[in-house]
């Protein structure tokens, strides 16, 4: 008998004997059925506050000059009419072609001074590119489709919205974004890719991503800092993002490119995706069931997570080249909200340097709090200090966050899910509980797959009018050679063109390879958790003999697919090539030796713990 039946029998026993009708089912469901109070219910997010995070979310990319783009987003912030006339031309032409409102716009920003941007060139050279030219097509690109968010963000208010407002939320937005794109410590470099990953929740699942990233570090750890035609150079992961496990995992490759602890964050995968326990991690707010219904939030506290967080990360790990974002859910407005650990929106200038870590930790628990099952955090870090609300799993919105890498401009991803391409197959629950486990994973099952295919259409629509707008600014270039080469980025100046071809996608999506045109600008592969017979976890449940095969198999498939990889994030170098040419069989190995023996993993823990 498995430890939730035992609990629901014991839970029926006690139910048997009491005189009081709280324990009974009837409870439970009456506290469903009772209707929301529509005056407590709290107010929208402004409007205004809404227009900037759809300005900000077009504006945030990466340049190559992130200073000079950064000044152009204030500069149009403080001048945003041709974005209005834009706006007011979408809707007078709702319903029909609105082509020529896309036209006017470019016209209008191109052929009058306008937010301080080059001057039209006449000639171009693809084997040495204007980086300020290159940076005025992707800007310029962004705005684009900035008045088509605010119309349909004023249509779904049924048109009330003073222009008034909408001004001072492009304002507040572009400034947003122009203070992200130059502090970030990573930029565009013409002649490299800006390399991420992006990997899924899953839990203990997790252990499968592990298991792959720690073989990706460790070929980067083989390579890097060392010279052509041995060593990689500077390759490095410039994005880390995830949901849920896949955040935890994200902070240790975060960590891994923190100079001087790169073998503590691989040692740590091992650990904790290995030898952890659920008395490691969290404790049991051990009280009466029926008060799911009443006043308790989450059956479990993150304790262990934050205790082993606090122990891992280092304030380095925000000022180095790479990026953490952390994705959680607002319950209170049902946002998304990636907590970056290099963005000036989600650091308070006024904390200390300890108060910022402890920001960003609480951001990546905020990701891996599954609804019901864990207390919600109640506050993020932002730069007027807390922002306050009931965070939870971003896996319920957000599964596999790949729009947060493109957002933020990443040109090479690898993306990586601890379940398949398809839900795998269950038996018939025995309960409601295991119902209500399968429940979850069926949820964020789909939202998985759906946000990796709208990912890779919004990097290719992105790409695509920053290459329709490089055409148009330089129509009066008159070697057509050239401008074709600019403008689908395949000169000698910018990252060596090698299209490769999606893994494990659905028939649904051609891939960016397709479209020649972006082919240079936007790549990625997919490595979902191939189908198997091994055991997986459910909930919260934390177990080295489940989690150990599910990492070996992470190292496994990561292997396999090496070679694609190094090919994807263009790594070079014969130690990289060396290392992928290992036997798989000796990869798995090398991962199993670092294994803690397994009875030193449950020695003298407790099965469940309660919280104080």
């Amino acid at each position: 008998m498995n430890r939730s039946t035992t609990y629901l029998l014991c839970l029926t026993a006690l139910a048997t004997v009491s005189s009081g009708c709280f324990l009974r089912t009837g409870y439970i469901l009456d506290a469903l059925n009772t209707p929301g109070d529509p005056q407590a219910a709290p107010l929208p997010v402004p409007i205004q506050e809404r227009a900037a995070r759809l300005t900000r979310t077009h504006l945030m990319d990466a340049y190559a000059d992130p200073v000079e783009a950064a000044r152009w987003m204030s500069a149009m912030g403080n001048a945003p009419q041709p974005i209005l006339e834009q706006l007011d031309c979408l809707k007078q032409s709702a319903g029909g072609s609105n082509s020529a409102c896309y036209e006017r716009f470019l016209e209008t920003v191109m052929e009058t001074p306008q937010w301080d941007l080059p001057a039209l060139p006449t000639t171009v050279d693809p084997a040495a590119p204007s980086p300020r030219e290159v940076d005025a097509a992707r800007f310029l690109a962004n705005t684009l489709g900035i008045a088509a968010s605010l119309v349909a963000l004023r249509d779904a208010q049924g048109d009330r919205v003073p222009i008034q407002v909408l001004t001072r939320g492009i304002r507040e937005g572009a400034e947003s974004a122009a203070q992200y794109v130059s502090v970030r410590k990573w930029n565009r470099t013409l002649g490299r890719p800006s390399n991420a990953v992006v990997l899924s929740g899953g839990g203990a699942n997790g252990a499968f991503s592990a298991g792959a990233i720690w073989r990706l570090l460790g070929v980067l750890e083989q390579c890097r800092g060392k010279p052509a035609p041995e060593g990689c150079g500077d390759a490095r992961i410039d994005l880390a993002a995830g949901s849920s496990t896949g955040a935890l995992i994200s902070t240790l490759v975060d960590l891994f490119h923190t100079p001087g602890h790169e073998e503590a964050a691989r040692q740590l995968l091992v650990s904790n995706y290995t030898c952890s326990v659920e008395s490691d991690l969290y404790c049991v707010n051990n009280t009466w069931i029926w008060k799911i219904a009443s006043d308790l939030r989450g059956l479990v506290q993150f304790d262990g997570i934050y205790g082993k967080l606090r122990a891992a990360v280092v304030p380095e790990q925000l000022t180095n080249g790479t990026e953490l974002v952390a994705v959680s859910v607002d319950f209170d407005t049902g946002d998304v909200f990636g907590i970056s650990d290099q963005d000036p929106a989600n650091l308070d200038p006024n904390a200390t340097e300890q108060q910022r870590v402890e920001g960003i930790i609480n951001g990546v628990v905020a990701s891996i709090v599954e609804p019901v099952l864990a207390d919600p955090v109640p506050w993020l870090p932002s730069h007027t200090g807390r922002m306050k609300g009931s965070f939870f799993d971003g896996g319920v919105r957000s599964g596999l966050p790949l729009l947060q890498a493109v957002q933020r401009g990443a040109e090479r991803v690898l993306v990586i899910s601890t379940g398949g391409v398809e839900p795998s197959p269950e038996n018939p629950p025995d309960n409601a509980v295991s119902v209500l486990m399968r429940t979850i994973d069926l949820f964020v099952a789909q939202p998985r797959v759906g946000e990796v295919q709208q990912g890779e259409m919004a990097a290719v629509g992105r790409r695509f009018a920053e290459h329709n707008v490089c055409v148009e600014r330089l129509a009066n270039v008159a070697d057509a050679a050239s401008v074709s080469a600019f403008c689908r980025r395949t000169g000698p100046g910018f990252v060596p063109r090698e299209p490769g071809a999606l893994k494990a996608a659905t028939s649904m999506w051609l891939g960016s390879a397709r479209f020649d045109q972006v082919a240079s600008s936007w790549r990625s592969s997919w490595m979902f958790r191939p189908d198997s017979q091994l055991q997986t976890a459910s909930g919260y449940g934390f177990s080295p003999e489940v989690m150990r095969p599910l990492f070996k198999e992470g190292v496994k498939h990561f292997q396999q697919r090496c070679h694609e990889v190094l090919r994807l994030f263009e790594i070079q170098g014969t130690l990289a090539a060396s290392e992928c040419d290992k036997p798989v069989d000796d990869a798995v190995a090398e991962a199993e030796a670092r294994f803690a023996p397994l009875a030193q993993c449950t020695k003298g823990k407790p099965e469940q713990r309660s919280c104080k």
